[in-house]
């Protein structure tokens, strides 16, 4: 059986760029420092080199959730450093602007800023910071100078002055649903009909680890993180069996 018999089609690409990072490391014995990876990104990475490599991990803030991974050998000795991680301050008039998260994120990626680039954006009281790659952090300076209509500035951050980011709170809550279809399990979870569910689909508002996707028959896994704009984020935990009416027992968490 292949490796790429475990994983989704979707992710083929991925799983591809990660053998090779293996590769590398084991060819060269040197370190391999990735770039900003999401929860299921950093998932595969550790399934995948196993014990075959040592990984060590930072998202620039504490509790981060994008985050960047060193895969090395096993007698390499650690230096916070090597991660070459930025946090940068976002300066902005708070008395007339309220910023959020998609607006940060939307002007790095207008800036042509590939998402992989910058990691968790915290907002707290007025304040907000982003974790991005130190060869990105000039870049962001030079060419980001608004949010919106609003004037910023960007600015590098202390590391006393880091923001903490939040902890994650998942509910814990069970369920009963036919299939483990996007639109059968959201319309459950979130008590939308399956066609509120198929209509967020197609005007691009959900996402599946991070990813956008355009079909509501995609079927989900455990471990899986729906996201809907407006509606919050929910986390497949466990599929727990079926019920004598051949339905499917699931549990799940949910953010709103």
């Amino acid at each position: 059986m292949s490796v790429f018999d475990h994983y989704r089609p979707s992710e083929r690409a991925f799983i591809e760029q990660v053998l090779d990072w293996v590769q590398q490391v084991e060819d060269n014995y040197l370190f391999k420092l990735t770039d900003f990876l999401d929860p299921r990104e950093q998932q595969i990475v550790k399934q995948i080199v196993g014990n075959r490599l040592t990984i060590h991990e930072d998202g620039g803030f504490e509790g981060a959730e994008r985050k960047r991974l060193i895969l090395a050998p096993d007698y390499y000795e650690l230096d916070s450093d090597d991660f070459e991680i930025a946090i940068r301050q976002i300066d902005y008039p708070t008395k007339f602007v309220d910023l959020t998260h998609r607006q940060v994120t939307g002007t790095l990626l207008n800036a042509g800023l590939k998402r992989q680039k910058f990691g968790d954006v915290v907002l707290h009281d007025g304040v907000a910071q982003f974790a991005t790659t130190r060869d990105a952090a000039g870049f962001i300076e030079m060419n980001v100078d608004r949010v919106g209509k609003a004037r910023i500035r960007v600015s590098d951050v202390a590391p006393e002055a880091k923001l903490v980011v939040p902890e994650t709170k998942w509910s814990d809550e069970f369920g009963i649903v036919s299939s483990l279809r996007f639109d059968t399990v959201v319309s459950e979870v979130l008590g939308l009909s399956r066609q509120k569910a198929q209509a967020l689909v197609k005007q691009g508002e959900c996402k599946v680890n991070h990813k956008p996707i355009d079909d509501a028959s995609f079927i989900l896994e455990p471990d899986d993180l729906v996201s809907i704009r407006g509606y919050g984020r929910v986390k497949l935990m466990a599929v727990l069996g079926s019920t004598k009416r051949e339905k499917i027992k699931i549990q799940y968490g949910i953010i709103r």
